[in-house]
């Protein structure tokens, strides 16, 4: 049977509301894909990380894999091993300019030796696509390239501006695209000359808020636009509320000041140790050395320069976590 050139699922036109329905196979979008494209509509489905293992298990191990991170989340901790990964680093655009890549590439090479190379992009504003176009060639041996990553890492808006850049005439950038998790159901095959392009659902990242939060909260939180960097000082012992989501108790005496990446729309204000603010959510205690960063998945991260103990309040099942200073 033919797929769903959307979501990868398989058309059906026996069962309405079921996955890959269609009233005509003949389309090349299921009804799901078609009203979320068209009209916004979203239906959540239920996948879960055993489907996403038995598609990455279905790899060749001779394959090039592009391991599709977008830089507000950036996590490499959990990356599935093969032996020809490149690193594309998504949404750069969201960083500030004055962020430079090589630092970036720089910090990561250091830390990590297993990418065959790591590239900055950005899909929306088609920056650095033409460098990543010839690393596809120069690395991928004419084999199948498989893409994979989280949910809402970039890897089919990436895949579609690259069918826009270099397919030929008739190819049009139709997988579908959203901000909500499991968009992609089932692998998706795009022949782009002599290159071909194997889109793979994202793994759904427990503990992050994209997962979670109404279509209407993840507007707010998925930011759309470069990030203005907030630089919060707190004398002596404080707390910061990061909109309805997220607050931060400083636990260290004396002067500190950390700098919080998170969607413009979000408002980040000061509290009292003594506040009730979000001390219903459960917290994460962190002691931190100095340049380290903390992520909260789904919303942004903070970055720290010296050490400091802090308490992170967050929706329950949000996991932050600590990283060095990407920035």
């Amino acid at each position: 049977m033919s797929k769903c050139f959307g979501c990868g699922i398989e058309l059906q036109n026996d069962e309405k509301g079921s996955l890959g329905y269609t009233k005509n196979l003949e389309n090349n979008l299921c009804e799901r894909c078609f009203r979320l494209k068209n009209y916004g509509e979203y239906s959540s489905v239920s996948l879960d990380n055993s489907d996403y293992q038995r598609i990455i298990e279905r790899i060749p191990s001779s394959s090039l894999v592009l391991y599709v991170s977008d830089l507000f989340n950036l996590n490499l901790t959990s990356i599935p091993k093969f032996s020809n990964i490149l690193l594309v680093l998504t949404k750069r655009d969201l960083l500030p300019k004055s962020v430079k890549d090589e630092k970036i590439i720089q910090n990561i090479k250091e830390r990590y030796s297993n990418f065959l190379d790591v590239i900055c992009i950005s899909s929306q504003k088609n920056y650095h696509m033409d460098r990543l176009y010839e690393m596809l060639h120069r690395y991928g041996n004419h084999t199948n390239i498989y893409l994979i990553g989280n949910t809402n890492s970039g890897k089919s808006t990436l895949i579609n501006k690259l069918i826009s850049n270099y397919g030929n005439s008739a190819q049009k950038p139709n997988i579908t695209v959203s901000m909500y998790p499991s968009t992609t159901l089932d692998t998706v095959e795009i022949k782009l000359g002599n290159l071909t392009l194997i889109d793979t659902p994202g793994l759904i990242e427990n503990g992050n808020y994209t997962n979670i939060l109404s279509s209407g909260e993840l507007k707010q939180v998925t930011p759309k636009k470069e990030i203005k960097p907030r630089t919060c000082q707190i004398v002596g012992r404080g707390s910061i509320v990061i909109g309805n989501y997220a607050r931060i108790d400083y636990e260290t005496e004396g002067a500190n000041s950390m700098v919080i990446y998170t969607s413009n729309m979000i408002d980040i204000r000061f509290a009292s140790i003594k506040s009730e603010v979000l001390k219903d959510f459960p917290f994460h205690f962190f002691d931190l050395a100095s340049k380290k960063d903390i992520v909260i998945p789904g919303l942004g991260f903070i970055k720290f320069v010296s050490s400091i103990k802090v308490k992170i309040y967050t929706l329950d099942k949000v996991i932050p976590f600590e990283r060095d200073n990407l920035i």
